[in-house]
């Protein structure tokens, strides 16, 4: 899929400055494409789009839909200039902030049991958006519903049509969470529960107004996300996003589709997912996720996620493919282990997967997270079919460094290089947390001494410079950040990310200087 060098930038949608209490799809959504244009960038990664869960500290991984879009991306301002709000409505905003609020996180729904339990959202970030945002893109879904144009009215029939495969579901779960007051499905009426068709028709009917307006809002985000994409294509600019591998138990897919997941006789989880303990976490990763039932999708020709990849494949040019390992064998956690110590490794069926894929789509426009420490057992399937898999630079400089595959001088051209990911520290965070023996090793490699004054630069130079066609960096390493605005870090649930770009902070010195970069390295 990569014919030619490139680089691009990684920040999460919900990151950009906003003034709505979290990063959406206006204005400024359109000014840092601007940015990427002016830096000679090409590629512009985001995290998944999905809707996030309070429950699950608003995590882009632990979504209560595959398909559907996160409503808090909308944006206001687009939304007031189509007359569906007031500039009027908007003074919410400049209101006292919403004070700290207290969540518990259940573990079957974040997973991480180690540090779960009461945890504090600061005011300004999502949870005010949760709270301020929805009650006024549901006034703007229903004035849309009452006042739309003919022509209006007619796009919005074309999306629901297309999407009803996802949407219809959705929607329905949505609307029985709030009118049943039970947001666990679990806990619903046996014949909801169930799926029984006549109740499921029933409450489709009672329901119907509230459904439209779930569905209306669903449309908004699509159509604005579409608006910006296409302003992007305009500038040469692609986006790359992600796909989770797991998706929430408590989720319209699983309720929906229950047979695909490995589920007791009362819908409840048999096993969990995860990942053992590792360089992120020394008690692993309880990540709370379902466990697939592999033989069930094999036996449906993985329909499911082949429906799911076309989704995801439409909204973008390259879609990563988080945690690829489970593809091929996963950490499969007993539901009533509070840590991902205790499990097993299990094998998927990759081969056949891989092959599904293949029949599918005549090209694959997706990058393997290929990370970890049994990252080695999926590179024949990436090398067959060609998928680029992923290296980063900040690995690279163990006890193994001469032989490390993330060393970029064992960097191959088909693989996306990264500085560090979303999951890592920034680049600063992580030079102030190594030791001096990581940091002699890097002294030595680069032939001077490294501090924290000119590692950054360093490490976004080496990343630039490798082989592999495309590298990406998180925006806080050209920004020079330190450990404080790191996105996330893995076993905290909820008090990850938070981190949110200042207005002002991408200047034109930062746009010239990384332009410099990419024109120097073949990348422009």
């Amino acid at each position: 899929m990569l014919q030619q060098r490139s680089s691009g930038l990684l920040l999460h949608i919900t990151s950009l400055p906003s003034a709505h209490g979290v990063g959406d799809l206006g204005p400024e959504a359109y000014r840092f494409a601007d940015f990427l244009e002016a830096a000679g960038q090409t590629y512009w990664q985001i995290l998944p789009l999905t809707p996030v869960d309070p429950g699950s500290g608003f995590s882009p991984y632990s979504s209560p839909s595959a398909f559907a879009g996160n409503i808090l991306m909308i944006s206001l301002e687009k939304l007031v200039d189509e007359n569906l709000l007031s500039q009027h409505d908007l003074d919410v905003f400049n209101e006292q902030p919403v004070h700290d609020v207290t969540v518990t996180e259940p573990p079957s729904v974040s997973g991480n049991t180690i540090l779960a339990g009461p945890l504090v959202l600061a005011p300004n970030t999502m949870h005010a958006a949760w709270i301020k945002k929805r009650p006024l893109l549901q006034q703007a879904a229903e004035i849309f519903l009452r006042d739309a144009a003919p022509a209006q009215r007619s796009d919005y029939d074309r999306f629901c049509a297309w999407q009803a495969d996802w949407l219809n579901d959705y929607a329905l779960f949505s609307a029985l969470q709030e009118s049943t007051g039970e947001p666990t499905w679990v806990r619903w009426p046996e014949e909801l529960v169930r799926r029984e068709p006549a109740a499921l028709a029933r409450q489709t009917e009672l329901l119907h107004d509230r459904i439209e307006v779930i569905k209306v809002m669903q449309y908004f985000f699509m159509r604005q996300w579409n608006e910006l994409t296409a302003y992007c294509y305009g500038k040469k600019i692609h986006l790359m996003g992600d796909i989770p591998i797991y998706i929430q138990f408590n989720s319209a897919d699983v309720w929906a589709n229950p047979t695909l997941f490995k589920l007791d006789a009362n819908f409840q989880p048999l096993f969990v997912a995860g990942a053992p303990p590792d360089y992120f976490s020394e008690y692993g990763q309880r990540w709370g996720n379902p466990i697939y039932d592999w033989a069930e999708h094999e036996r449906t020709g993985f329909a499911w996620w082949m429906h799911r990849l076309r989704h995801q494949m439409s909204l973008y040019s390259l879609t990563r493919l988080d945690h690829f390992l489970g593809f091929a064998v996963y950490w499969e956690i007993p539901a009533n282990e509070p840590t991902a110590k205790v499990g097993e490794w299990v094998k998927a069926p990759i081969e056949a997967f891989m092959h599904a894929m293949h029949r599918q789509f005549v090209q694959l426009p997706i990058i393997a997270e290929d990370l970890g420490a049994k990252a080695a057992e999926i590179q024949p399937y990436l090398r067959h079919y060609g998928i680029p898999g992923m290296r980063v630079v900040q690995f690279g400089f163990g006890h193994d460094l001469p032989t490390s595959t993330h060393a970029i001088h064992n960097h191959t051209e088909n693989f996306v290089v990264y500085s560090g990911t979303h999951d890592n520290n920034t680049t600063l965070g992580w030079f102030h947390e190594s030791d001096e023996i990581h940091r002699q090793r890097m002294n030595e490699y680069l032939g001077f001494k490294i501090t924290d004054k000119n590692v950054v630069d360093q490490i976004c130079r080496l990343t630039m410079q490798s082989v592999a066609r495309l590298a990406i960096m998180p925006v806080q390493d050209i920004l020079n950040l330190d450990e404080t605005h790191r996105m996330n870090t893995p076993g905290l649930g909820g008090r990850s990310w938070q981190w949110r770009l200042q207005k002002g902070q991408l200047t034109n010195r930062v746009a010239e200087k990384l332009l410099k970069l990419a024109q120097m390295t073949g990348r422009a």
